[in-house]
């Protein structure tokens, strides 16, 4: 696809150590999302943060249409080890409340 062509040349020069900071920066938004939990998918601050997490996604892998988006946020709440580890990272309920902000931030 153009969105993994576009992933292979942004990363074909990327060393492990920034990949993996790469990838704690994504973790990051996750943590900030969980600290937003208590509030309403639809709140202004939240779908600030999933604008945010767009953002990145588009900046360090690839173009994230919302299309693309939506698609990442079924993933997350998929039960495999995307959805433990953005859990890990923002605490239990995490990604299921992201999909559910993206679910919105795409409408």
């Amino acid at each position: 696809t153009d969105a993994y062509k576009e992933f292979a040349q942004k990363t074909a020069n990327v060393s492990p150590q920034q990949m993996r900071s790469t990838a704690d920066g994504l973790m990051d938004i996750f943590a900030q999302l969980g600290h937003h939990r208590h509030l309403s998918p639809d709140d202004s601050q939240v779908q600030a943060l999933i604008g945010h997490l767009q953002g990145y996604i588009t900046e360090h892998y690839y173009t994230c249409t919302k299309q693309i988006l939506k698609g990442l946020g079924q993933m997350y709440i998929a039960g495999d080890e995307m959805t433990a580890n953005i859990d890990t990272a923002g605490g239990e309920g995490t990604a299921r409340f992201a999909h559910l902000a993206i679910e919105e931030y795409c409408k």
